[in-house]
């Protein structure tokens, strides 16, 4: 039976071969990959997580790439965390081919991306089990056609590594179709609603005790400084939220989402200029990210400084049509800049939007 731990060492072996350029990351930090998770809800398979903690995404071509990879999107390419992140982030935030109506979590994760935009994803579920199928999510069609290309990561690595990066992605319909396991979904979440209330929450104080014995192990754990830092906004020890929070960038400065975090605990504590900081960075780290934008321009509208925010929500709508925080502040930013003409277009709007 073949394993992912054999695919690896096959992996290895090829990143030495001078015919080939393999071009892969050094491993992905586990406390990234486990923030995934907790913030999505959903889980990567086991096989691919243990691909991220050794090679953090990568591609394999004939010819040498340029320093800036401008060649990148003309291959199969698997997907770094941090790239997972972002595309899942834009795929959730549209509610990309599910019904969200249906459905408590958004369970289409993409981690290969191919020529034309097109990816390959895993589904999340419960009739996919810690090993989901890779299915060919094409834009041009639904999940009830989204063929099964693999049974599992393993199976398709192994295939990318024997075809030199030039894998089959067509999906085979017949061995299974990404609805199916979508469809499974909205029937199991009912049923895990039932019993939801069986299951025990950590509470803050076991959330504190906890990171407080996991720091004495790793003291070095961005994530794990982020999680005690909220647990300790939520107790109303602003301060020392804020020392752990900074840790955590200490740690990792290039972490768009640990600024955001320091940001929103200033933020909260009245500080919007402090808060205002950290947003411009957050936002400089991840320009199109509507999220952070938004946080800035809610900053800059805090401190009268309105025609910034204006500038920022404009940003917003032009990615996103549809992103009601956007509108509900554009609207109050026309309301006081007296443009009461333009505040209605956006309270129809906002209308509309709320109206689905």
């Amino acid at each position: 039976m073949i394993t992912i731990e054999k695919v690896l060492e096959r992996l290895a072996a090829l990143k030495v071969d001078t015919d080939y350029y393999a071009r892969f990351n050094l491993p992905a930090a586990s406390a990234k990959i486990l923030r995934f998770e907790k913030m999505t809800g959903v889980r990567l398979p086991l096989s691919h997580k243990k691909f991220l903690k050794s090679h953090n995404g990568g591609m394999i071509v004939f010819t040498s790439l340029t320093e800036n990879d401008k060649h990148k999107a003309e291959y199969v390419c698997l997907l770094s965390i941090e790239e997972i992140v972002e595309r899942y982030s834009d795929l959730k935030s549209r509610s990309w081919k599910v019904n969200m109506g249906m459905t408590d979590l958004y369970p289409i994760i993409p981690f290969c991306s191919m020529p034309n935009n097109e990816v390959l994803v895993f589904i999340y579920g419960q009739k996919s089990g810690e090993e989901s199928p890779v299915f060919d999510a094409f834009h041009e069609s639904s999940p009830s056609e989204w063929g099964i290309v693999a049974p599992d990561f393993t199976s398709f690595l192994s295939t990318y590594l024997d075809t030199h990066g030039h894998p089959e992605v067509l999906g085979d319909e017949e061995a299974g179709v990404a609805s199916d396991y979508i469809d499974e979904i909205a029937v199991t979440r009912e049923t895990e609603k039932e019993t939801v209330k069986e299951t025990v929450k950590e509470t803050t104080d076991e959330t504190l005790t906890r990171t407080e014995a996991e720091l004495r192990i790793d003291p070095d754990s961005p994530f794990t400084c982020y999680e005690r830092a909220l647990a300790l906004k939520e107790k109303g020890d602003i301060e020392q939220a804020y020392l752990y929070i900074s840790r955590a960038i200490e740690i990792d400065g290039q972490d768009a989402f640990y600024r955001y975090i320091r940001g929103a605990i200033l933020s909260d504590a009245g500080e919007h200029r402090a808060a205002l900081i950290d947003y411009d960075v957050s936002v400089k780290l991840k320009p199109d990210d509507t999220f952070y934008l938004y946080s800035r321009a809610d900053s800059f509208f805090h401190l009268a400084m309105l025609h910034a925010s204006l500038n920022d929500c404009n940003k917003i709508i032009e990615m996103e049509d549809n992103n009601l925080l956007a509108y509900m502040l554009r609207r109050d930013l026309y309301e006081a800049l007296n443009m009461e003409d333009k505040a209605s277009d956006d309270q129809q709007v906002i209308d509309r939007l709320r109206q689905g």
